[in-house]
């Protein structure tokens, strides 16, 4: 039994590292096709902005997705309490909020830390409006 999960294991980290060096090709081939250096720093800049977006929609994703979840395990504590501890359902719920809230945080911590028009590693925090809807 351990030895198929080895096997499976196995098989998704090596298609999960092809599709990751296929991804830095794309973008390193994106990131270099300028004429000057300042050109190549803008574009990978501009990668990171791309980056940021995609963490934030993770993030909300993952955070709606913890909050089902402890719902679902607050149901299994009411109905077998010596099998799901209390603590399990409450932990989810703390993430998913933290996940849900997270794009927020990063706006403000960026605010608060290097002031209003600072943009630190090129990542406002503004994919959170963009993917939310404000």
């Amino acid at each position: 039994m351990n030895s198929i999960r080895k096997i499976k294991n196995s098989c998704f980290g090596k298609v999960l590292l092809l599709l990751l060096a296929a991804g830095a090709c794309f973008y390193a081939g994106h990131a270099f096709a300028a004429s000057s250096l300042s050109d190549i720093a803008t574009n990978i800049t501009g990668t990171f902005t791309d980056v940021g977006k995609l963490i934030v929609a993770i993030a909300y994703i993952a955070g709606f997705g913890f909050v089902m979840a402890s719902i679902f395990k607050f149901k299994q504590h009411k109905d077998n309490p010596t099998q799901i501890p209390m603590g399990t359902p409450i932990a989810m719920l703390i993430l998913g909020i933290v996940l849900i809230f997270m794009p927020s945080i990063i706006t403000t911590g960026s605010q608060t830390i290097f002031g209003g028009s600072a943009q630190p590693g090129g990542f406002s925090g503004e994919g959170a409006t963009s993917v939310s809807g404000q």
